[in-house]
């Protein structure tokens, strides 16, 4: 992540020398690359796991609650990102943007949820401690959305000005590439990242832009459906709806 951020500081900063007069103003395309951070919010998810080990299971955990991991909150962990790459026809107004949100989400220990299924043959049917079979879930290296917008783009300001601003809309769909880790029935798994299913999401913000730069507060809703991630000796699936705060700068040029 560090030598990510280092690269994509490194583009912005030639973008702005080498722009440093440029309005994204006229009638031309504009290209457009961005990074930031979020804040996200997960509504509660069934879970669904199953094992095919020695011990096989079968079980759902219903209404589980999910927390994300901001930065903010120091611990230890990599940051939670965005990034964005685009072109915008001003002519045709609209544009195209590949956008990839590194979202975490960890599964809160301190929580009794109802559980059914089987456990090596035998039923399950009761409110329990969400550790007594799962003793930790995340989806810690990302539940990662990976999205293709279409954009469109208002703009603000009236005349020709050096800074003005744009309102933006975006919808969007794409695959999830989860990386998760998982302890079930005292079994890990650390997975490899994998396609497991897919999202849709719409996305508004403002742009705030100067020259060849811009700032970007943004707010994505998004359904995201795993219907395939790894675990130990088996695999399991379950879908849910965030709400995600963003905040992206970046550079833009004609």
């Amino acid at each position: 992540m560090k030598r990510f951020s280092i690269l994509v500081l490194a583009f912005i900063a030639a973008v702005a020398a080498q722009a440093q007069s440029a309005k994204v103003e006229g009638k031309s395309g504009v290209f457009y690359f961005g990074i930031g951070t979020h804040k996200i919010f997960y509504t509660k998810s069934d879970l669904h796991l199953v094992g095919n080990g020695s011990t096989p299971f079968d079980l759902t955990l219903k209404k589980v609650k999910a927390k994300d991991d901001f930065f903010l909150k120091k611990t230890g962990g990599a940051p939670q990102y965005d990034y964005k790459i685009g072109y915008y026809f001003r002519k045709k107004n609209f544009g195209i943007e590949f956008n990839f949100d590194h979202v975490k989400y960890f599964v809160r220990h301190n929580q009794t949820v109802r559980t059914t299924g089987t456990v090596n043959g035998e039923k399950i049917d009761a409110d329990l401690p969400v550790t007594t079979y799962v003793q930790n879930f995340e989806h810690s290296d990302g539940a990662n959305y990976a999205l293709f917008n279409f954009v469109k783009w208002k703009n603000l300001s009236k005349g020709q000005k050096p800074s003005n601003f744009d309102w933006e809309l975006k919808a969007g769909a794409g695959p999830v590439v989860p990386k998760t880790n998982s302890t079930i029935l005292d079994k890990h798994w650390d997975d490899r990242y994998k396609v497991a299913g897919y999202v849709v999401a719409l996305e508004t913000g403002l742009r705030y832009n100067y020259k060849a730069l811009f700032v970007e507060p943004s707010f994505k809703a998004a359904y995201a459906n795993y219907t395939n991630f790894l675990i130990a000796d088996g695999h399991g699936n379950q879908n849910w709806l965030s709400a995600q705060f963003i905040l992206s700068v970046g550079a833009q040029i004609r």
